[in-house]
């Protein structure tokens, strides 16, 4: 037995919907905002009536309706007439079943959002309710009763030729979770991003600008024709998609010349939850009822987030709450028009029990006027300049700096810029001979320190077609590594010939100088290189006399090492000291 419910006790469950004066046409723009909710009950159908024996009895109704004030908010009694159960909710107005409601609702709601959008505000009106309920009437119309869509651009238009605002319109549907342009002649998908203050932008949305009705109206049409319509159990012509119309205005700025105002109007026809018992769906048909009712669920748990003040929203979870993002918790002005079916008691119910909950929900109205911040020209040498001279940075530091750079050159560029002055070919002279000299000490102490061998450690092999002087520019980068300080050896290339200098030392500068045009040092300093020594095989502990070839094929005999200090001794010709360094450069 269904238990009842009282009209005093439904009363008290519904406390939480307190009364509200906040409404959209009497705000003053620039602070909070409550999404206003109002219901709109269609008529019944003429199979409806003849069903009901031509005596039809509607489900919804409204409390006091004599007693409640214009513009105040009222109280919605939904009662099932078969078993008597009966709920009320508190809204903010109540649109019966007559006929000409629809143009009823512009004039008192839609009406007084426009005048905020020419001043940057952006509003938003969406029609929510069950499959076959009016939404599709209510926003799009008929031929004879125009919908709030044709209503809002006959008001825009009116209003732009005093103004001298211009208007464009973007249509677009948001189908099985993804969004297609319909303006364009192909099907078109496009993106849903979010900027650094999570507005909404659509990424490749067309737009058509506008300037009659007559052209608004052949636009649309042919828009319209691309939306995905079907029927199903319940309605012949039924909305598979989100369809979405989009009014941008553009308004020139009374303070400044050249400057626009930009403001919206999005109109959102919502497809409608359906229960799959009823309307019989299968195949494609279900899949898109799937989408339907789960991004309306997204959309209830993001009304329920923010009423309950939870630190995540999730508009994620569909694209359809990623675009009421502005509308619920946002930045827009937002109206709601939860539309009834008056012989479907349960729906009813779910849809007003939604809207009751959404009429809480406060968004954060500003214009986009007052949002913009001018754009102020940073010189950001100036502030350089200034923290340089905070810090003590004065030109002699700033010179040093420059000799720092100029000594950090690389050894084979050749000889400084003329540009330098004489402080710092003074300072570069100087240098060059203390690694000259370095680098003459080094020579005559330099010996034979590490094992030589080929590059499989067999013993010493001799390529006869090497010259001696290849040896020389060898040994001369072997000097080199063996630099004492990085800064040193990196500064060489500022030898001059302004100072005199010895023959030893022209020898050794003209050997330095030389290195990079030798193909074989060019060859040695390769594998000296970070990469070489990357690419290097893994030190092991293993006895190198083990070692055979890595060719199966060709084995080669095993050779003891041969001891490079004795070989130097007997045998101290220059090819044999090239091949044993030769091949210790390799193993390295």
């Amino acid at each position: 037995m269904a238990t009842q419910i009282g009209f005093f006790d439904t009363i008290q469950m519904e406390n939480l919907y307190t009364p509200s004066k906040n409404h959209s046409q009497h705000q003053q723009p620039g602070s909070t905002s409550k999404v206003r909710v109002i219901i709109r009950v269609r008529p019944f159908l003429p199979h409806e009536i003849s069903s009901k024996n031509s005596n039809p009895i509607s489900c919804i109704s409204l409390l006091n309706s004599e007693s409640v004030p214009s513009g105040d908010e009222v109280t919605v009694h939904l009662k099932d007439p078969e078993t008597s159960r009966n709920e009320c909710y508190k809204l903010d107005a109540f649109f019966g079943q007559e006929d000409k409601n629809v143009s009823e609702i512009f004039q008192r709601e839609v009406s007084p959002l426009i005048p905020g959008i020419f001043e940057g505000y952006n509003a938003t009106v969406f029609a929510y309710g069950a499959t076959g309920s009016g939404k599709t009437y209510t926003m799009q119309g008929s031929d004879e009763l125009p919908g709030l869509m044709s209503l809002s651009m006959s008001n825009i238009l009116s209003t732009c030729e005093r103004t001298g605002s211009t208007v464009s319109i973007s249509y677009y549907e948001v189908y099985l979770d993804r969004c297609y342009d319909l303006l364009e002649l192909k099907e078109q998908e496009f993106l849903v991003w979010e900027d650094k203050d999570g507005h909404v932008h659509l990424k490749g949305l067309a737009q058509v600008e506008v300037n009659s009705m007559s052209s608004f109206h052949e636009i649309f049409s042919c828009a319209l024709q691309r939306r995905k319509v079907a029927r199903t159990g319940l309605n012949d012509v039924s909305s598979r998609s989100h369809g979405v119309l989009v009014i941008t205005i553009s308004t020139p700025s009374r303070d400044s010349v050249g400057k626009m105002i930009t403001g919206k109007l999005n109109l959102i026809d919502l497809a409608g939850n359906e229960d799959n018992r009823r309307t019989c769906n299968d195949g494609i048909r279900l899949q898109e009822s799937a989408k339907i009712n789960l991004s309306l669920f997204a959309l209830s748990n993001v009304i329920y987030a923010l009423n309950n003040g939870m630190s995540r929203i999730p508009y994620r979870e569909s694209k359809l709450t990623r675009i009421l993002q502005d509308s619920l918790g946002g930045t827009n002005r937002a109206l709601m028009v939860a539309c009834l079916n008056p012989g479907e008691y349960q729906e009813s119910v779910h849809t007003v029990s939604l809207a009751a909950r959404s009429r809480h929900i406060s968004n954060s109205v500003s214009s986009a006027q007052k949002n913009t911040t001018p754009m102020v020209k940073v010189d950001m040498e100036a502030k350089l300049r200034a923290w340089l001279e905070s810090k003590g940075k004065t030109k002699s530091a700033k010179i040093k700096s420059a000799q720092r750079i100029v000594g950090l050159r690389s050894p084979f560029n050749g000889r400084t810029p003329s540009s330098v002055n004489s402080t710092m070919k003074l300072s570069a002279n100087l240098d060059a001979k203390l690694v000259s000299s370095q680098s003459i000490s080094n020579c005559k102490q330099r010996i034979p320190c590490v094992e030589g061998g080929n590059l499989f450690n067999n013993g010493g092999y001799v390529d006869p077609s090497m010259q001696a002087q290849d040896l020389a520019v060898a040994e001369t980068v072997k000097d080199k590594s063996e630099a004492p300080s990085e800064g040193d050896a990196l500064e060489s290339d500022t030898f001059s010939v302004d100072e005199p200098v010895n023959d030893e030392e022209m020898k050794t500068i003209n050997s330095l100088n030389s290195i990079h045009l030798s193909p074989v040092s060019e060859k040695i300093t390769g594998l000296r290189s970070p990469q070489r020594e990357v690419l290097s095989p893994i030190n092991s502990n293993l006895d190198k006399t083990h070692l055979v070839s890595s060719d199966p094929k060709t084995p080669k005999p095993h050779f003891t090492p041969l001891n490079v200090e004795n070989k130097f001794q007997g045998e101290c010709t220059p090819l044999d000291k090239f091949s044993s360094r030769s091949s210790n450069l390799k193993v390295s």
